[in-house]
């Protein structure tokens, strides 16, 4: 059957000579994977270069159930992200983002909550007035709420110790390896208590921005076992820089 439904484009892989096998993130069905046949031909219906990573799509698609691949029939650009495009920056927190997401998102289930949260995250990405050095860490930090293992942060207090195994700050030094602690610890904190809007307010420098990136990575690791290396982090602390 023929279904609408938008979605945000996650991953791109080639298949055969002119199609390609993309996974997106759909309002309506979830994570679903789809070919697109003739993608790469002068014939197609579909512009390849609709499937950017994160673009969203409106989408015209053929699901059956009980199949793992599923079929685009007509697809156009539901966002425009003018900002983000025409900045380096921006565009490399978007292609972290994009990253993080496909990395973590696993279910074939929807999830209004986490489709929306997406929406509105690009929409404050594509916001020149949004400060950008820490929007990707924010991002990091709500999105656990809807992955399942989000902070408890009842206890907090600068210079307490995050306990990432527990999640929650602790008043001494954990019996592990596995904690924040100091700065990071500092803007962990504070950063649970803003807003993207107030991100302005939590100037940190570089390098501690850089460790609590590296702790809070750490930290999805540890409740996402098969989560593998983050590849975007290297460009985005050096554009960031």
């Amino acid at each position: 059957m023929h279904f609408n439904t938008r979605g945000f484009v996650f991953h791109v892989i080639r298949y055969g000579d002119s199609s390609a096998i993309v996974k997106i993130y759909t309002e309506q069905f979830g994570l679903k994977s789809y070919l697109v046949k003739g993608l790469y031909t002068r014939k197609s219906k579909i512009r390849s270069a609709l499937f950017n990573h994160m673009s969203m799509l409106d989408m015209v698609a053929d699901h059956r159930e009980n199949r793992s691949l599923h079929f685009i029939k007509e697809a156009s650009l539901c966002k425009q992200m003018p900002v983000i495009h025409d900045d380096m920056s921006r565009s490399s927190v978007l292609m972290f983002i994009n990253e993080l997401l496909f990395k973590c998102i696993k279910e074939e289930e929807p999830n209004p909550g986490i489709f929306h949260f997406i929406d509105a995250s690009v929409d404050l990405l594509n916001n020149p007035e949004i400060y950008l050095p820490a929007f990707h860490l924010l991002f990091m930090l709500r999105l656990t709420s809807f992955l399942g293992f989000a902070p408890r942060f009842s206890k907090v207090a600068e210079g307490r110790f995050f306990d990432m195994e527990e999640g929650l700050f602790m008043d001494s030094e954990p019996l592990h390896r596995y904690y924040i602690s100091g700065a990071a610890a500092s803007m962990l904190e504070k950063l649970q208590l803003t807003d993207f809007i107030s991100l302005g307010e939590i100037q940190f420098p570089r390098e501690v921005r850089n460790d609590l990136l590296s702790r809070l990575i750490e930290y999805y690791r540890l409740h996402i076992p098969d989560m593998g290396e983050m590849k975007t982090v290297k460009v985005l602390q050096e554009v960031l820089s």
